[in-house]
């Protein structure tokens, strides 16, 4: 063991070409690092302390065992506004007790009672598609989970304010989430940054002033003004359910509008602004870029695409109906998707900064180091999954009950940090794809390809970099599948 606090070795590139690397083409900048330096190595970027990114099983462990009162959450690399008091940067008792604010809406009892919601949104969707119609996977889930939001966080359907959320929610977050952002905060350290953008909102919700949500000559105004509106609608909506005084109503705005902090007292509006905006982010980017890799595998793979249409008929025949939760409990579509953010993860890893000279496996890190266990080497390492470990094998998650460490996988990440609302995203993810194998046949570049595309860093995941272009080439009927199914009544088998 290292017997003073150092560094594991680093690139001879400069701290913008590490940044560079960190951005298209992040999959082979970190395959390079690991022929090169191994599988622990440090990244200098500007504007920020060291970044130490390790694929060693006794670190990775270590950082999942970090305790609260060891890293400094404040120093995440997230430079987008989501207001600094949102769950991601708080520390210790603050971060924790914030969990617990959160959590409710994503137990077990509420995600199986949203289950039919979700597949009616992704039903709606597939209806409106005709043979022909072009689609980039990865912006499409993404429209189908801003539904799942508005109705999950807002409890809205359809309507005029149901889509004047979507069209804010989805041009901020393109705003927030841009590569001149990105870059603006790699310059600066992304807390500086957001820090700053959170002064510019303040002050223009202070002097009322929403902007017109155009673009300027300044790269963030847009961004500025459309947080100013998105917040201006939370805002109405925390006020509308304080006077309602509903304490039957169970989306998670009004639960959040109920919760009280350590004193007692209600949540102020600017902390739930936080939250929602948070839970917006989180819930629209991992999909859609989760969702963009699967469909690449499932192009290159019918057989399997096949497998999982089978699978889900047999549900239907089996339960007589389409069963959301049954569905998205399905075993060989579950092992579909975990394959998928296995090699192909939608995060390259999970951030700790440490406050203090700490331990970490073999290592003595300084104080101001960040540490991260790095998602996409980790999962294809062959000394976990085999020699097979860089093939699509969904078979690996049925044999022997499929059971990996949660050092091992750990698609969103792990220890007292985990993603809160990674249940609801599986369970989405599973059901949107349920009903794209059952009903929808697309053709595209990627079929009878082995190869993946570059990727690229956006919102924080990895998504191909030009995106996943698919073409509907048919759309079967809604009851396709129910023809043989027992104890189906008639209207639905005419439906």
């Amino acid at each position: 063991m290292s017997a003073k606090p150092q560094l594991p070795p680093s690139p001879k590139d400069n701290k913008f070409r590490q940044a560079l690397g960190l951005g298209i083409g992040i999959w082979d900048y970190m395959e390079k690092n690991q022929r090169e330096l191994g599988g622990t190595f440090t990244l200098m970027l500007p504007g920020q302390g060291p970044m130490v990114w390790t694929t060693d099983q006794k670190m990775i462990k270590d950082i999942l065992n970090l305790k609260e009162e060891q890293v400094d959450a404040s120093l995440v690399q997230l430079p987008m506004d989501l207001g600094e008091k949102n769950t991601v940067f708080l520390n210790e008792k603050a971060h924790q007790d914030s969990r617990k604010l959160v959590i409710p809406s994503f137990n077990t009892t509420r995600l199986k009672a949203r289950a039919g919601v979700m597949h009616d949104i992704v039903t709606e969707h597939i209806n409106s598609w005709k043979p022909g119609d072009k689609l980039n996977m990865p912006r499409m889930v993404g429209d189908i989970t801003l539904d799942v939001i508005c109705y999950t966080l807002f409890n809205l359907r359809h309507g005029e304010r149901k889509e004047r959320y979507k069209h804010l929610m989805l041009y901020w977050m393109l705003e927030a989430t841009s590569d001149t952002m990105f870059t603006l905060a790699s310059a600066v350290g992304a807390k500086r940054f957001r820090q700053w953008m959170n002064k510019k909102y303040l002050k223009r919700t202070a002097q009322r002033k929403p902007g017109d949500g155009k673009k300027g000559l300044l790269p963030w105004k847009r961004a500025v003004d459309l947080k100013v509106q998105l917040a201006d609608m939370v805002r109405e909506d925390i006020r509308a359910i304080r006077a309602r005084g509903d304490m039957e109503e169970t989306h998670t705005l009004s639960i959040l509008c109920r919760a009280t902090d350590e004193n007692g007292q209600l949540l102020d509006e600017e902390r739930i602004i936080s939250e929602s905006i948070g839970l917006m982010i989180g819930g629209h980017e991992t999909s859609a870029a989760t969702a963009a890799w699967f469909m690449i595998w499932l192009q290159q793979k019918p057989d399997v695409n096949k497998k999982i249409r089978d699978e889900v008929i047999d549900s239907i025949r089996k339960e007589g109906h389409f069963d959301a939760i049954k569905v998205s409990e399905l075993p060989y579509l579950t092992a579909c998707l975990n394959e998928s953010q296995r090699v192909t993860p939608s995060a390259v890893g999970f951030i700790r900064w440490l406050r203090y000279d700490t331990q970490i496996g073999d290592w003595l890190l300084p104080a101001g180091t960040a540490v991260l266990p790095n998602i996409y080497l980790t999962q294809r390492d062959p000394a976990i999954f085999g020699p097979d470990a860089n093939e699509f094998k969904p078979e690996r998650w049925l044999q022997g009950g499929g059971k990996f460490a949660p050092s091992e996988f750990m698609p969103f990440g792990g220890g007292r940090r985990a993603c809160v609302g990674m249940n609801q995203a599986r369970q989405q993810l599973r059901i949107i794809f349920a009903e794209l194998a059952r009903r929808v046949e697309f053709t595209s570049e990627f079929q009878n390809t082995t190869a993946l595309p570059r990727s690229r860093m956006i919102g924080g995941q990895t998504e191909p970099e030009k995106g996943v272009w698919i073409t509907v080439k048919s759309v079967r009927p809604e009851n396709f599948g129910f023809e043989d199914a027992k104890n189906t009544p008639a209207e639905k088998l005419s439906a």
